[in-house]
C-alpha cells in the first residue's frame, strides 16, 4: 500500500514538474497491448493429469473484465490529456484523435472499450480494417528474405536461448503440473522441461517461433496468469499451488523469456516491426500533427518496437510481466517554451497486479503506474526528456 501511494505521488510530481518548467504537451502516441483475455491455447489437457478450469470465452478473446479494465484506462487517459490541455472534455475531432486496432477480437474490443471509457457521450469509433487476417501494420512476421538477415536473426535467438536461466522455474512448473504423469509424457515422452530441447522455427511470412519447453511452459503460464488476472478462485489458479508473490515472480520469467527470445533483439525487432514503425514515423511527420493516436496491438508489437528503437532494460514495479495486459508505451512530444525546443518523453503506463485482479477504477486520483523508458541512443535528462531531433533520427535510421 505504501509503495502504491509513493508511485501515485511520484506520478503527480512528474506532471507538476513539467507544468512548472513551462513545458507544453503537443502530441501523444500510445502503443497499447490488448487488455485481459482468455488463454491463447485451448488444448492444455495433455500437460497435466489435473482438471483445468473452464473459461466462458473463446481462447484468445477479450473477457468482459478485460473490457472493463480498458474502459477504466480510457477514463484515466482522457482525464490526464485534459489536465495537460492536449484534449478538452469536449468530443474530439478526427484531426485531434485516431484510435486504430489490429483485427484480432481482443485488440478490436480493447480499442472499443477504451473509446467507451474515454468518450462516453461522443460518436467516436475505433478503426480496424475489415479483414479476418492480421493487419499488415501490426503483423509481427519475418519479411526480409535475405540469407544475411536470416543468419543474424537466428544468431540473436540462439544467443538468447543459450542465456536462459529457467531451471528453477521449469522444475517448479513440472511439479505443479505433475508433468511426469501427463499425457504428453506418456505419448510424446515430454516428461521434463529441463531435458527437452528448444528449436527455432524460422519461416518467411510467419512470426518467429520456438518449439520445445519454452513454448509449452509459456502456454501453461499464460493460462495460469490470465486465470489469476481474471479473478478466479485460488484453487482454480494452478490448482492453488501458486499462492506467493515469489512464486509468481519465478514462474513469470518463462513468459518474459518467451517474448525476449522471439521478439526482443535488434535485427529481429527491426524486421518484424518495420510496418508499425513506418506508421509511427508517419504519425509524427504528419502536417498538421494529430494530437492523439492510440494503437492497439499485442505484446509482440510492443516488444519488437522497443527492441528496434533500442529502449534500455526496464522494470515495472508491482507486476510480474514486462508487457502486462492493457499496458501502454506512451510517446510524448513536449515543447519547451523557455528554450524553444521539442523534447521526447517515453513512459510505460500500466495497471498493477492488484488493480487488474481487483478491477480497480482508475482516475488521476487513483492512476495506473508510470515508469519512464530510456532510449540507448537518446539518454534522458533528469526529467526523462531527450531531444526530439535525436528521436526523429533514430526513426529514420531504422526505417
Amino acid at each position: 500500500m505504501a509503495e502504491s501511494l509513493l508511485f501515485i505521488f511520484l506520478t503527480f510530481l512528474i506532471i507538476l514538474s513539467v507544468n512548472v518548467n513551462c513545458f507544453k504537451l503537443q502530441q501523444v502516441l500510445i502503443l497499447s497491448r490488448h487488455s485481459l483475455r482468455a488463454p491463447l491455447t485451448a488444448n492444455l489437457k495433455n500437460t497435466s493429469p489435473h482438471k483445468w478450469p473452464k473459461w466462458n470465452y473463446e481462447h484468445g478473446h477479450l473477457t468482459d473484465k478485460g473490457a472493463l479494465l480498458e474502459s477504466y484506462m480510457g477514463e484515466y487517459f482522457i482525464e490526464w490529456l485534459n489536465q495537460q490541455r492536449l484534449l478538452s472534455l469536449e468530443c474530439p475531432t478526427a484531426d485531434d484523435l485516431f484510435v486504430y486496432a489490429n483485427t484480432k477480437q481482443r485488440t478490436r474490443e480493447s480499442a472499443n472499450a477504451f473509446v467507451r471509457g474515454a468518450f462516453k457521450s461522443c460518436n467516436i469509433s475505433a478503426y480496424s480494417i475489415n479483414s479476418e487476417k492480421m493487419d499488415p501494420v501490426f503483423n509481427p512476421i519475418i519479411r526480409d528474405t535475405t540469407e544475411e538477415t536470416k543468419r543474424k536473426i537466428i544468431a540473436e535467438m540462439e544467443n538468447k536461448l543459450s542465456e536462459l536461466h529457467l531451471d528453477e522455474a521449469y522444475t517448479y512448473l513440472s511439479e505443479i503440473l505433475d508433468l511426469k504423469n501427463s499425457d504428453i509424457c506418456k505419448s510424446e515422452l515430454f516428461c521434463d522441461f529441463l531435458q527437452a530441447k528448444n528449436e527455432i522455427v524460422y519461416v518467411i511470412g510467419q512470426e518467429p517461433h520456438i518449439v520445445g519447453p519454452l513454448a509449452t511452459s509459456n502456454n501453461v503460464m499464460d493460462a495460469f496468469i490470465m486465470s489469476y488476472y481474471e479473478g478466479m478462485a485460488n484453487e482454480d489458479v494452478a490448482w492453488g499451488k501458486i499462492n506467493k508473490a515469489e512464486q509468481w515472480t519465478l514462474l513469470s520469467e518463462i513468459i518474459r523469456e518467451n517474448q525476449n527470445v522471439r521478439f526482443n533483439s535488434s535485427t529481429l525487432g527491426r524486421n518484424v516491426a518495420k510496418p508499425l514503425l513506418k506508421y509511427i514515423k508517419g504519425v509524427f511527420n504528419q502536417i498538421p500533427p494529430r494530437k492523439v493516436t492510440v494503437l492497439f496491438g499485442h505484446d509482440s508489437n510492443l516488444n519488437s518496437v522497443m527492441a528496434a528503437l533500442g529502449l534500455k532494460h526496464y522494470e515495472l514495479p508491482n507486476h510480474y510481466e514486462a508487457t502486462p495486459p492493457g499496458g501502454k508505451i506512451v510517446f510524448q512530444k513536449w515543447y519547451d517554451e523557455k528554450k524553444n525546443r521539442h523534447l521526447l518523453k517515453i513512459s510505460y503506463v500500466y495497471q498493477t497486479i492488484d488493480q487488474i485482479r481487483n478491477a480497480s477504477h482508475l482516475s488521476t486520483n487513483n492512476p495506473p503506474f508510470w515508469v519512464d523508458l530510456e532510449l540507448s541512443n537518446c539518454s534522458g535528462d533528469k526529467d526523462g526528456f531527450c531531444p526530439w531531433k535525436k528521436f526523429q533520427k533514430i526513426l529514420t535510421t531504422i526505417n
